[in-house]
């Protein structure tokens, strides 16, 4: 009796990362030895801040226990690109691309995997980026030109290809180490281990930052001037200024001060940022919410424009989503926003007269 319920738990047993059983496109689903940690295979090996383990500690298809918990753990952080649920752990290779995915969710979104398991090479490659895999513009060594076979590769050989990654790390620090100071640090926890975020430019770059979207004057075209106050040590583009939802522009009378805007708001703004992660690319900065008021969705003025949110620029300034594709959660959320809506305006009936 006790073995058939050991069976019914392992069937119903579900990834740490992706949350389903799809055994089909995810691989095996490995379970540890206290039956405590269960992930598929190929949502380990394709995660970015994962090492196999020859150690002899208690391990799961050839990863640490350990470093698989923490893994999970920065993966409660991280939103997948297309179905905006946390557990994406798996990044494009593409150094300057913040989209993050679950496995299933980056075949659905018709990413790129390319897998050599001699070489210890497991990478993903977005649908945007996935053309310019071929060209060698990845930032990766040593990758391969080609797709190889996808059957669920042992551990052997990603420690070897994990050192060419660790190369690329800003300031020497490796995935290990990294991943284990994020515990104490937001900041760090939320960028991946390709050093994907805008917090992070090359050790040359000395220019000013946006203190919302956090790149320089070189996206000045996309998102407006990069305005900047010395004294105050504050930089931010016009644009993620314009669409924040806490800045106040100034009268015509003094609009010169920062961009048109009240430099006390926008560092207010920017402060309030450091606690809200932008929906597409889980960095935080993102002020920019969506003015459905029954949506949660938060922006950089940049990953809104990737995410096809619409833009509406005018004296009531703000941002609405436009997505084409909207997930349940969006109408599941709008549809109660109508309902509550509809009781408020039943809730006060106009008076009864009296036939008197």
């Amino acid at each position: 009796m006790s073995g058939q319920r050991k069976g019914a738990s392992a069937r119903l047993r579900k990834c740490a990362f992706c949350r389903t059983n799809q055994d089909k496109e995810c691989g095996q689903l490995l379970v540890s030895e206290n039956h405590r940690v269960a992930a598929h295979h190929k949502c380990m090996l394709f995660s970015s801040a994962l090492v196999t383990s020859h150690s002899d500690s208690e391990n799961i298809g050839g990863f640490s226990i350990e470093d698989v918990k923490k893994e999970i753990k920065r993966g409660n952080k991280l939103m997948c690109t297309s179905c905006h649920r946390p557990g994406a752990t798996i990044g494009c290779d593409v150094k300057t691309c913040r989209r993050t995915y679950h496995y299933y969710c980056a075949l659905w979104d018709k990413a790129q995997t390319k897998e050599n398991p001699s070489q210890g090479i497991y990478l993903v490659y977005c649908r945007k980026h996935r053309d310019s895999s071929q060209d060698g513009s990845d930032d990766e060594q040593g990758v391969a030109a080609n797709d190889s076979d996808s059957s669920p590769p042992r551990s052997r050989g990603r420690g070897r290809f994990e050192k060419s990654r660790i190369r690329g790390v800003s300031r020497g620090q490796s995935d290990d180490t990294r991943s284990t100071s994020s515990q104490g640090n937001d900041d760090t926890e939320s960028s991946s281990h390709r050093d994907r975020s805008p917090l992070r430019g090359s050790p040359s770059d000395s220019g000013l930052r946006c203190g919302f979207c956090h790149a320089g004057e070189e996206e000045n075209e996309t998102r407006g001037v990069l305005h900047s106050d010395n004294a105050k040590k504050v930089a931010a583009h016009y644009k993620c200024m314009l669409f924040s939802s806490g800045t106040v522009q100034l009268t015509t009378t003094s609009r010169a001060e920062f961009g048109n805007f009240d430099i006390k708001t926008v560092i207010q703004e920017i402060k309030r940022g450091k606690r809200m992660k932008c929906t597409l690319c889980a960095q935080l900065g993102a002020t920019i919410g969506c003015e459905i008021k029954a949506c949660v969705k938060t922006y950089h003025y940049h990953c809104g424009l990737q995410d096809k949110a619409k833009y509406i620029e005018n004296m009531a300034r703000g941002i609405y989503n436009g997505n084409e594709e909207r997930d349940e959660e969006d109408e599941e959320r709008e549809s109660r926003s109508k309902e509550k809506a509809a009781i408020d305006n039943r809730a006060d009936p106009p008076p009864q007269l009296n036939g008197n």
